[in-house]
């Protein structure tokens, strides 16, 4: 496995560039030269310097610790809208795919009526009920996110419920809850990698456009998202403010989309036995 890993350039890549943003994002305070939210540092959108390495914004804060702080509300909204996902998301795919019927009839018309809603209007409509801030993002980007990892369980529950493996474990007396625990789960763990991996990019996406709509983290907080927004008053006379947040929105999704595809590849049976021995 560690093998096939170093020899999967995109798995590598990606393990590498998802390392430094979680270490940018944890040691954010230490890297921030000045603190984020401290206006008039320097004088107002002063291009980069040597003071000021991404310049400064119309309050004359530095952009650089701006950003570097925005790292961490970014990777902090992407891991929890991933792990609510996973959590309400796998249970339900279980069950559902495990005892079909009337139960899985219920929770796939609930799945259906949240994939019918584009995640910009479940923002909206988050904010009309609670007002905007991270927390609004984080639960109507799971909101759209769980369906997609009870869809992707409940199919691969499918398949595996109708293994001789788990007739046998029937037919020792074995009951559901440890079938489902013991034999089920751990055999959906392979797409559950490679589908977490994706969804921390998307969220990441998800995050900064709602940011940048105004849905999202409250002045004086920082997000990549909000800074975007707050630059396009400035496109043409200071466009560090958008190329710095832009790039590290870029990179940030392109670690994980790497990483995502890396796993696919490694995790791949026909893919071990060529660069796995």
């Amino acid at each position: 496995m560690l093998r096939a890993i170093i020899r999967n350039k995109k798995l590598f890549i990606g393990l590498i560039m998802v390392f430094i943003f979680l270490i940018i994002g944890i040691f954010a305070t230490n890297i921030m030269p000045y603190a984020y939210d401290k206006s008039f540092v320097g004088k107002s959108l002063e291009p980069p310097s040597k003071k000021f390495l991404f310049g400064t914004d119309s309050l004359g804060r530095d952009v650089f610790s701006r950003v570097i702080y925005g790292t961490r509300i970014s990777l902090l909204a992407s891991i929890c809208i991933t792990s609510i996902s996973l959590l309400i998301g796998v249970p339900i795919g279980l069950i559902s795919g495990y005892y079909g019927g009337i139960v899985d009839i219920f929770f796939m018309r609930v799945v259906d009526v949240l994939f019918s809603f584009p995640w910009v209007l479940m923002g909206l409509l988050l904010v009309a009920i609670r007002g905007p801030g991270l927390l609004t993002v984080i639960i109507a980007l799971s909101l759209i996110y769980f369906p997609q990892f009870t869809r992707l369980v409940r199919s691969s529950v499918l398949v595996i419920k109708e293994e001789d493996y788990i007739k046998a474990a029937r037919l020792s007396g074995e009951n559901n809850l440890d079938i489902i625990l013991r034999y089920i789960l751990p055999n959906c763990f392979a797409p559950l990698i490679v589908q977490t991996s994706i969804t921390m990019s998307f969220s990441i996406l998800g995050e900064a456009a709602l940011s940048y709509l105004g849905y999202g983290v409250r002045q004086p907080m920082s997000s990549w998202g909000m800074m975007l927004q707050q630059s396009t008053n400035y496109l043409w006379t200071s466009r560090n403010l958008i190329i710095f947040p832009g790039i590290f929105i870029i990179f940030a999704v392109l670690a994980f989309n790497f990483l995502g595809d890396g796993l696919n590849d490694t995790l791949d049976p026909r893919y071990m036995r060529i660069y796995g021995k």
